[in-house]
């Protein structure tokens, strides 16, 4: 009697895997919330790629304000100052494929659990690909590599698909009782993350030019202060009670995913932490403070791009075997590049701060 049966290299197999490792993979990444397509974005997600699945790169450009002076009255405009043409800047993102593989020991390892080796490749695929984005994303934000040492990027990394990691165009450091360092060789053990650096950070904010917009669309134009888990510790260290009960209070955000585990407002500044933050060890004049390059966001600040039409979060599925059919390999791949939005040598949404890091356990 005849049977249907899909085999192990079917094309049809392979689909039906695909869109359960994207939803894995999207569940684990912490810059979900702050990705979107809108202007307003702190992460844009570039589909061009939508109108053509051929290309290996999407530039976007950055439309200046215009600045000169008005004409009067009925004086002539053409011919002055009041004439202006538009001014814009590239920026591009390159997209490139990258691959993680699993591999079984073999059918007899596979005959000692009760285990579906397929569905535990899945999972364990979608959280690396999820820690992959993340790591990528706070390491291109920062423009730098630093010495976290859970990641999967080698301490030489710098950029990956042709986008190169730039350094920060603007930068405030941490400051002690009130006294700012001005320099990484200047940072201090003392001058960790405080509320008066945060106020010093919003000035920048509001003055540098472009302008670092903040996040306008249902968030009354806020902005995401993203810490390191030591440097939230100092800052709620440096607070009174009161203090933290006020910042602690506006957490909801209207149902805003912004807000999402978000430790508060203050300022209109949302202050998220996350252990993946970049760190350093060889700040101060001695090269023996440790630190944390805290990453102030407003719109645009980053970019994201993936092939295969353009939709974030598309897998390649193969499976195949080893071993003259023994062993059972299970290969993921995505197309995709990310970096920092970077215009005519200027950073228009990310401020850097970099503080001292203590562990408050060591």
């Amino acid at each position: 009697m005849g049977a249907t049966d899909f085999p192990l290299n079917s094309d049809l197999a392979r689909q039906v895997w695909e869109p359960g490792l994207a939803i894995e993979a999207e569940d684990q990444q912490y810059f979900k919330k702050f990705m979107g397509t809108g202007k307003n974005s702190i992460i844009k997600v570039q589909q061009d790629l939508k109108k053509s699945s051929a290309g290996e790169k999407i530039t976007v450009g950055l439309q200046m304000k215009l600045s000169g002076d008005g004409i009067e009255g009925d004086n002539d405009i053409e011919g002055t100052d009041a004439e202006e043409g538009l001014s814009h800047f590239p920026d591009a993102v390159y997209i490139d494929q990258r691959r993680k593989s699993t591999k079984s020991k073999g059918k007899m390892s596979e005959q000692r659990v009760p285990y579906n080796l397929r569905k535990m490749g899945r999972d364990a695929l979608g959280v690396w690909y999820g820690e992959d984005y993340d790591q990528q994303m706070m390491m291109y934000l920062a423009g730098a590599r630093g010495v976290n040492t859970n990641f999967h990027f080698p301490l030489n990394w710098t950029g990956r698909a042709n986008n190169t990691m730039t350094a920060p165009s603007y930068q405030v450091y941490g400051d002690d009782a009130g006294v700012r360092a001005v320099s990484k060789a200047d940072l201090e053990i003392g001058d960790v993350m405080t509320l008066n650096t945060i106020e010093r950070t919003m000035a920048k904010a509001e003055t540098t030019s472009p302008l670092i917009r903040p996040l306008s669309d249902g968030d009354s134009g806020q902005f995401v202060l993203l810490m390191h888990t030591f440097q939230s510790f100092s800052l709620r260290n440096s607070m009174s009670t009161n203090d933290w009960l006020d910042i602690h209070k506006h957490t909801d955000g209207k149902g805003s995913v912004i807000y999402k585990n978000a430790m508060g407002v203050w300022n209109g500044v949302i202050l998220h932490k996350h252990r993946n933050v970049i760190r350093f060890d060889d700040y101060g004049a001695g090269g023996d403070v440790n630190a944390a390059r805290a990453l102030f966001l407003g719109a645009h600040a980053g970019m994201a791009a993936w092939g295969k039409n353009g939709d974030h979060g598309r897998y390649s599925w193969n499976e195949e075997t080893d071993d003259r059919g023994n062993r059972l390999v299970i290969t993921a791949g995505s197309i995709y590049g990310i970096k920092k939005a970077t215009f005519n040598n200027l950073d228009p949404g990310v401020i850097a701060i970099d503080t001292a890091c203590v562990d408050p356990n060591g």
